[in-house]
């Protein structure tokens, strides 16, 4: 048999089989590197000062009540009309006016929100409302009941993180919408913080979600205990003073599927280089610096924003006192025996 044949007789082969719904192994593998991952995200980063501009505008050409939720969403070159900011994890800027409600309701996403600007505004979460400041930190937990308003007389904002693309592709999103504008509150204003927050727990507490029982970490504590730490002088060097958002009742993540960091990065620091297998986005809080993403050096300031795509090689400095709050996809890989991080001396390195 001639090479020619052979290949004839190979291609009369897979054309057979695809009619039945088969491919062979040996040929969709052909060429692809397994050796690391392969995601087609890319490094990006979103100057607040000028997204605040389409903010703004997106507040005066649709309402509140048309938009549902008034968000403009992160989207990842690599993944144009997809709404992904990395390959697991959605994110937006919501705007919430003075005098607005956001309609309640529920879905099978868990979302995370970082307030970037405004007072005067809560979010309600299953029963519960919690007043809303810059840099704090508010969980919301898959299938509970939330609606947000503004009361106050300027604009809020902050940063949505979702892990849509993960249930997307789990194909179990749900929906429901509640059938007033807003919940009504069961619970006074910082019941869950007192009851899970104060490295207590109420006897015989048993938990009923994966979520922490506490949604809204204030970031005047988070803050300070930051600033705390910092005389004990322990910097990571990677990361600086790097601190993980946990549910206090297991010390676990503070969600099933996305963990979330603070971290400070004293002025002067020069971070050594470090990868990760999770997909990061960042929010600079406060300070300015850049990150080294592979052959590309993102500059930030306060507000800005920027993603990591997983297994980039990254390093980070800062010109000033920088803090930076982070989202990852860690806890689904962590669960799942997946995650692996990357250091200089390591023996892969």
């Amino acid at each position: 048999m001639t090479s020619e044949q052979g290949i004839d007789e190979q291609a009369v082969f897979h054309n057979r089989i695809g009619a039945h719904n088969l491919a062979a192994l040996w040929v969709g593998r052909r060429g692809v590197d397994l050796t690391r991952p392969k995601s087609p995200a890319v490094a990006a980063r979103w100057h607040y000062d000028g997204l605040r501009e389409e903010l703004a505008e997106a507040g005066h050409i649709v309402t509140a009540q048309e938009a549902f939720r008034r968000v403009l969403v992160l989207e990842n070159p690599a993944f144009p009309g997809e709404m992904r900011a990395t390959n697991t994890l959605y994110a937006g800027l919501q705007l919430v006016l003075p005098g607005e409600i956001a309609p309640c309701h529920r879905h099978s996403q868990t979302a995370i929100r970082f307030v970037i600007e405004g007072t005067e505004a809560y979010t309600s979460v299953d029963g519960e409302r919690t007043w809303l400041h810059p840099g704090d930190f508010v969980i919301t937990p898959n299938w509970a009941w939330h609606d947000h308003a503004n009361e106050g007389n300027a604009p809020v904002v902050w940063l949505d993180v979702l892990d849509t693309p993960l249930v997307d592709f789990l194909d179990t999103v749900f929906r429901e919408n509640y059938p007033a504008p807003q919940q009504q509150i069961s619970r006074p204003d910082g019941d869950a913080n007192a009851r899970y927050g104060a490295g207590l727990l109420p006897v015989g507490y048993q938990a009923n979600s994966l979520n922490s029982p506490v949604f809204s970490y204030p970031f005047a504590q988070t803050r300070a205990a930051l600033e705390a730490l910092r005389k004990a002088g322990r910097w990571d060097d990677c990361h600086g003073l790097k601190m993980q958002y946990i549910n206090p009742a297991t010390g676990d993540f503070a969600t099933p599927t996305m963990a979330a960091f603070l971290q400070l990065l004293p002025a002067g620091f020069d971070g050594a280089l470090y990868r990760t297998t999770e997909s990061i986005i960042y929010s600079v809080v406060e300070g300015r610096g850049r990150t080294v993403i592979g052959d590309r050096t993102i500059e930030w300031g306060p507000r800005d924003l920027f993603v990591i795509p997983g297994w980039h090689g990254h390093r980070h400095a800062a010109d000033e006192d920088a803090v930076l709050f982070s989202v990852s996809d860690q806890p689904m890989q962590t669960k799942l025996g997946l995650w692996r991080d990357e250091r200089p001396g390591d023996p892969t390195a």
